[in-house]
């Protein structure tokens, strides 16, 4: 009966995959979060600026982040395949076993993250809050989708490393392009 309200929803085609993030402002992304067990998932996190001044790409923040990811994807039986830290937001790529895993994932890696940050384990944080939207999340269908969201993911880790960003990044590479992405 849950799930039959869930469909009443008029969801565009392009969204019905995604949950979270800025279309949370929108109708598009209040329905139910799609998780799936059987494709990857392509997760982001976004970071409020105000609570976290140094950025993600601090030491600091970059070593809790992927010490935190490691944990929780042992814990939880999620395999990341990759992941890049920019220095507000966070991209991963990842696949789940089960449902409740994937979710389970999402909520405690968000929720460590903000605690070891803040130091806020027995307290309650009286500052900003340090997500700025809630997870955005995409299941990713097809092969093609696929490449495209872990070449997107190594060109923003490139970008991070100190790559120029140019607007057209993504519109026109070439193969061989591409190929340098990797090497």
């Amino acid at each position: 009966m849950k799930q039959e309200t869930f469909n009443l929803l008029k969801i565009p085609a392009k969204h019905r995959l995604c949950h979270g993030g800025i279309l949370r402002r929108s109708s598009k992304g209040r329905g139910a979060r799609t998780l799936s067990h059987r494709h990857p998932m392509h997760l982001v996190f976004k970071v409020n600026k105000a609570a976290v001044k140094s950025g993600l790409r601090s030491s600091r923040s970059f070593a809790l982040m992927t010490r935190l990811l490691r944990r929780y994807a042992v814990k939880f039986y999620v395999k990341v395949e990759q992941f890049s830290v920019q220095t507000d937001h966070v991209h991963i790529l990842v696949r789940g076993r089960r449902r409740s895993n994937l979710q389970s994932f999402m909520r405690v890696l968000a929720g460590q993250f903000a605690q070891c940050l803040t130091d806020t384990h027995s307290q309650k944080n009286d500052g900003p809050k340090v997500w700025k939207y809630r997870p955005f999340s995409r299941v990713i269908k097809g092969y093609k989708p696929y490449q495209i969201v872990r070449d997107y993911i190594q060109l923003n880790e490139l970008e991070a490393l100190g790559r120029p960003y140019s607007k057209t990044r993504l519109r026109g590479l070439s193969h061989e392009q591409l190929m340098e992405l990797w090497v």
